[in-house]
């Protein structure tokens, strides 16, 4: 595997590289330990310092924005390394909810989001190509009355 070239990227001055690197950790481990439930990496001591102090930065020289975002990447990437946990998010769309309980599943969901942009919704709907990437099922037929009762009218936005 890549590992050891991975952690060298968490240095990087560029924000996106280094959220992008600890993805990508937290997606490595997660796919490792599905092959291998013992699976061990050898510099886990090192990895977990560097993203707990990336999980806790508080560089002066960083936009805020760009801190508050890596901190909250750092902190489901090092729950992910050390506890082999993910945070749930949910996803709602029409009627329906789909739970994104990995990082597998999020990666996926991301790339196909930055795809189908603000497309995502629909084709979350009726696309059944997209419903069998997700185990969604066939999609949902909703009768006219159903839709109209779901739409939120202009004064209550």
């Amino acid at each position: 595997m890549h590992f050891h070239k991975l952690p060298s990227l968490l240095s990087c001055d560029d924000v996106n590289m280094r959220i992008a690197a600890g993805e990508s950790l937290a997606l490595l481990f997660e796919l490792a330990r599905g092959i291998e439930s013992d699976f061990f990496y050898e510099d886990m001591e090192s990895l977990t310092q560097m993203l707990r102090a990336l999980a806790t930065d508080g560089n002066k020289h960083r936009a805020k924005v760009d801190k508050r975002k890596q901190r909250s990447v750092f902190r489901d990437v090092l729950r992910a390394v050390e506890e082999r946990d993910f945070p749930t998010e949910t996803i709602k769309f029409g009627p329906e909810r789909m739970y994104i309980d990995c990082w597998v599943k999020k990666h996926t969901y991301d790339t196909f989001k930055e795809v189908l942009g603000s497309g995502m919704q629909y084709h979350l709907q009726s696309n059944e190509f997209l419903r069998n990437v997700f185990e969604l099922g066939p999609p949902v037929m909703l009768d006219a009355a159903t839709l109209k009762t779901m739409k939120i009218s202009r004064f209550e936005r």
